[in-house]
């Protein structure tokens, strides 16, 4: 189990020459265990998440889009505005909202207090970024910032020839329709809690489903319909429990605890964790959360990758389960040719 205490790590600076984009921040991704701007192709984790804190008036950074990363927000206090397309829309605290690729965006904060944020992001293996106020570019990798300058392809391939024909390059791609930031948007406190139980009430609580409420289809990749991480606020009484004790097979998961006193129960370990601690399971760890109150809610954020495919196993029960077909079985042991021949 992956273990930090994010008031504990330190806060990072990062300032333009006169103050003008100005943020701390703390990486509880690397604090986790995870490689900057990697994903699981390169060691990394699936998804980045950081602690942003802004001085009053500043920007976290330039108006910008990215080319193949996804950024949500969460605000935690204080507020600002998202300057995009439509213009400047204010948010305030519990505010949730996403930017998909190529949706240009700025976080500011209000003049004379801070805000500070929330911010998950995946890690695609190539991404880039478009300024649309300098026009400039930056690419990762290489990691450069440039601006361009429009060439043929064969230039510095081949020698000119006068009138020759341009070369018939692939159309782009369409892009895909970009929401209104007002459909990008929602505040977790007017979204109600959803309770959900097992039959007995042995397994019980509630949650708020923020990125299904922002329009992302459950367990559906991106290409499908779906985000390329989860975000859902989810909420114990004194003494209930999560789930049973699992693991995924492809599923990374994130917990943060907002308010109270969690029991974690991970592989033959079980930890004991307060506000502002962050849990990270990675694939084949098998997990559980509990409240450890008998007089506190257990308030926490979940966030998990939306993996392709992806099961389940149930170490208390030797069962097996199958996100699609959606089938809960134990298994039988055979030989590969079993049945073939």
């Amino acid at each position: 189990m992956k273990h930090v205490q994010i008031p504990s790590l330190p806060w990072e600076e990062i300032k333009s020459p006169t103050g003008k984009f100005h943020s701390f921040f703390r990486n509880v991704s690397l604090a986790l265990g995870g490689i900057r701007n990697t994903g699981p192709w390169g060691g990394g984790h699936p998804f980045d998440i950081q602690i942003r804190r802004l001085p009053g008036g500043a920007a976290v950074c330039p108006y910008h889009l990215h080319v193949g990363q996804w950024e949500l927000f969460v605000v935690l206090r204080g507020t600002g505005t998202v300057r995009t397309p439509d213009g400047r829309a204010p948010i305030k605290p519990g505010d949730v909202f996403f930017h998909p690729p190529g949706a240009p965006h700025q976080l500011t904060a209000d003049a004379g207090q801070e805000l500070e944020v929330m911010i998950v992001t995946d890690n695609p293996p190539v991404d880039g970024c478009h300024y649309p106020d300098s026009n400039k570019w930056a690419l990762r990798p290489p990691a450069k910032v440039f601006r361009m300058t429009e060439a043929a392809y064969f230039d510095g391939e081949d020698t000119p020839v006068a009138d020759a024909k341009p070369y018939p390059l692939a159309p782009a791609p369409a892009a895909p329709p970009l929401l209104p930031f007002a459909q990008r948007k929602v505040n977790q406190d007017d979204l109600p809690w959803e309770p959900w139980d097992s039959p007995k009430k042995k397994f019980h609580g509630d949650s708020k489903e923020l990125s299904v409420a922002l329009g992302a289809k459950r367990n559906t990749p991106t290409g499908l319909g779906g985000h390329p991480f989860d975000l859902e606020l989810s909420k114990l009484l004194p003494g209930g429990c999560g789930s049973p004790f699992h693991s995924h097979a492809a599923e990374s998961e994130l917990f943060i605890i907002v308010q109270g006193t969690a029991t974690i129960r991970a592989d033959r370990e079980t930890h004991t964790l307060g506000p502002g601690d962050a849990v990270l399971h990675l694939p084949g760890e098998a997990h559980q959360i509990t409240n450890a109150s008998d007089r506190e809610e257990l308030i926490f954020y979940l966030i998990a990758d939306n993996a392709p495919v992806e099961y389940w196993h149930y170490p208390d029960s030797g069962k097996v389960g199958l996100r699609s077909p959606r089938k809960f079985f134990r298994t039988v042991e055979a030989e590969y040719w079993d049945g073939e021949e």
